[in-house]
């Protein structure tokens, strides 16, 4: 109720001052009105770690966001959570994990006024705790804030994958952000080229840090299966790059070829799929719990992507740690995990016809090969306990804000 009342309120103000100012005294008024709401805030957030996240539905991204922000916790951290989520699946989770305020409700940053708005609130809030860090993600807000932040406050970004636009938005603030993270050596090599071409000084590329991605890795190896039919999973959103109207062309080609294969996706993705071949797939929608699609996966074979563009989704880490055999278009950073024929499989990334001849192609010869189906199941699995260890992934997070002495964990954060 008392977030309703707020937001009627801030619509109020922001729409008179709208009508009545021109467009530059409209923004610096919205920002100083942030400021003043900024210091009746500020006693209720003080910390040592502040990270802006878009979301807290369930995705790849937001798992990945829990896991920094639990690694982290006893830094007695705050997240802010800036655009509307789905749903709340995750939200409890960071809550137990740090204090949040979610202003996705007010969910207006294509308009300045509102962008500055919040940009004088987070401001006021975080130079208010003199030294500490601030870490971004797949945020413009984060970057439209950090020239409004103390030269002191240590700014940290994260990117998952290179060519969403996020990391052109984020070129203008290169050299202020202290250290840069990606998850794949692609998106290095790909930001040290950005660099390169608009003349950003080659010492910048020393603040770029790769951290891959973890996940939990269950007991002992995935079971055999049996059954005459091999269970094929899709797991993630219905976005463009996705290209899930494929995977609806492959269920359908294997259909006609009488293939034992089933077609399971996972997420909100069934007006994705042609119509014409939704009734070959089975449709399980969005999947919140996370025991439920742990025995998802525990239940699949075969893991299919055929995406026009990836870091290296947490999908396949979950897959692999399942044991589960990966098909994939070699996009972004795949390749750097998926050995071709050896721990799962890689699909030219060529036209939507070959994409579709060629997946067809590996799921006849795993379906009639059950031998080389379980040494690639297995070989996956051995993979994923060996390099998607989440000690690591806590360790050298730990080490990227500690281990310059910026932040001494016993003592607090110092200049």
């Amino acid at each position: 109720m008392a977030e309703n009342i707020l937001y009627r309120h801030i619509k109020s103000v922001l729409r008179e001052l709208i009508q009545h100012m021109e467009i530059p005294l409209i923004l610096t008024i919205s920002l100083l009105t942030g400021r003043i709401l900024g210091l009746f805030l500020t006693p209720f957030f003080r910390s040592q770690f502040f990270f802006l996240f878009p979301t807290h539905h369930i995705g790849g991204a937001e798992k990945v966001h829990i896991k920094i922000v639990h690694c982290l916790r006893k830094c007695n951290p705050v997240v802010f959570f800036t655009n509307r989520s789905r749903n709340p699946a995750l939200k409890k989770e960071f809550m137990q994990n740090a204090r949040t305020l979610d202003f996705g409700h007010f969910n207006y940053f294509d308009n300045l006024v509102y962008v500055d708005f919040w940009i004088g609130v987070l401001c006021t809030i975080i130079n208010n705790n003199k030294t500490c860090v601030v870490f971004g993600c797949n945020n413009v807000l984060f970057y439209r804030l950090i020239p409004h932040l103390k030269p002191q406050i240590c700014c940290i970004d994260l990117l998952h994958a290179f060519g969403g636009g996020i990391e052109d938005v984020s070129l203008l603030y290169v050299n202020r952000l202290n250290k840069r993270v990606v998850i794949n050596k692609r998106t290095v090599n790909d930001l040290r080229d950005q660099y390169q071409l608009n003349n950003i000084a080659e010492k910048m590329n020393e603040r770029i840090f790769l951290i891959e991605n973890c996940v939990r890795i269950p007991e002992g190896a995935r079971r055999d299966n049996d059954e005459s039919i091999l269970r094929v999973l899709y797991v993630g959103r219905g976005s463009e790059e996705k290209r899930v109207h494929l995977i609806g062309k492959i269920s359908h080609r294997c259909y006609l070829s009488n293939l034992p294969v089933e077609f399971i996706l996972v997420g909100d993705v069934k007006d994705s799929v042609d119509e014409q071949h939704r009734k070959y797939c089975n449709f399980l929608g969005e999947v919140e719990n996370e025991e439920q699609i742990s025995e998802i996966y525990s239940n699949s074979d075969i893991l299919l992507l055929v995406s026009s563009r990836e870091g290296f989704p947490l999908v396949i880490m979950e897959a692999m740690a399942h044991g589960i055999v990966t098909i994939s278009t070699n996009v972004g950073g795949i390749s750097e995990h998926i050995c071709n024929g050896h721990n799962g499989f890689l699909i030219k990334n060529e036209s939507e016809a070959l994409i579709i001849k060629n997946v067809f192609e590996v799921l006849s010869k795993l379906a009639s090969n059950k031998p080389l189906m379980d040494n690639v199941s297995h070989e996956a699995y051995e993979y994923a306990k060996t390099n998607f260890n989440c000690k690591r992934f806590c360790s050298e997070y730990k080490n990227l804000v500690w281990g310059d002495n910026y932040f001494n964990f016993e003592n607090g954060l110092k200049k």
